[in-house]
């Protein structure tokens, strides 16, 4: 039987022996700030808008004979989206007799305040990977190279895959010969490589997604980091704590995203 505590419900557990555990509510264990730019910037309210451009170069330069000028011009140009700079909050309240009949469902409480927020920072991090500019059909080997050859650099240090169990599963089957494994996966959270590439499982991607991408793909851009803020009302015994961060998560370069689809 589940028990909801909220301001209006108190209970007392009465010659009864308890067996506490304060479940992991994590949607992911992974660290996903690993897989996105930090920027601790953020200038604008809540409410405000804070607007992204993704810049690239154009035109190109020339060989001239004497007295001939240049055919075109060496400029820019952006592509431009718009993101409302919002607050995330969470609210626990309780009551000190809560806290005396059974502190350790006022802790979990707590704790899940903390988890909630990094659920959302996980939710809405993998929604501006999936906005990313490539598709590729298939998530093999040889797909996985050819995303690999489209990415604008030469070198991919920062580059990464992110993929469900079952579609790792897969691919183990697909690529034995060719998957390795490194010694890495304990500290960073490496499951192998293919192509040079570390290879992370998540919980948080769905089974018909995977992403190949740079942390330059998506920035967080975010006000000082996370508030906690605790108000007490002594005479009713009751203290509430919250939890609250000011950001903006958005995709800053789609063309560091190579989104794998199955349909």
């Amino acid at each position: 039987m589940a028990n909801t505590y909220d301001s209006a419900n108190i209970m007392v557990f009465d010659n009864e022996v308890l067996e506490q555990k304060l479940q992991n509510d994590l949607i992911t264990r992974l660290d996903m700030n690993q897989f996105i730019t930090m920027d601790y910037s953020l200038a604008e309210a809540p409410g405000m808008i804070k607007k992204i451009r993704v810049y690239k170069g154009t035109g190109s330069v020339e060989d001239l004979a004497m007295g001939v000028g240049n055919s075109e011009a060496i400029g820019s140009e952006y592509e431009e989206k718009d993101y409302r700079v919002l607050t995330t909050q969470g609210h626990v309240p309780f009551y000190d007799e809560q806290r005396m009949a059974d502190p350790k469902a006022i802790d979990k409480a707590i704790q899940h305040l903390g988890e909630a927020l990094v659920n959302d920072n996980t939710t809405k991090i993998i929604a501006e990977l999936a906005d990313g500019s490539g598709t590729i059909a298939t998530l093999d080997f040889d797909g996985i190279v050819d995303a690999i050859a489209e990415f604008p650099e030469e070198s991919h240090d920062d580059m990464y895959l992110l993929m469900s169990k079952k579609q790792y599963a897969a691919l183990q089957k697909e690529c034995k010969e060719e998957l390795r494994y490194v010694e890495d996966f304990v500290r960073r959270g490496y499951v192998g490589h293919l192509a040079g590439v570390p290879i992370f499982v998540s919980n948080a991607v769905d089974e018909k997604n995977a992403f190949l991408a740079c942390r330059s793909a998506v920035t967080c851009f975010m006000k000082k980091g996370v508030e906690t803020e605790q108000e007490r009302d002594a005479d009713h015994r009751k203290t509430d704590i919250f939890g609250r961060v000011v950001k903006v998560i958005a995709l800053t370069d789609a063309t560091r995203v190579a989104v794998f689809t199955e349909e």
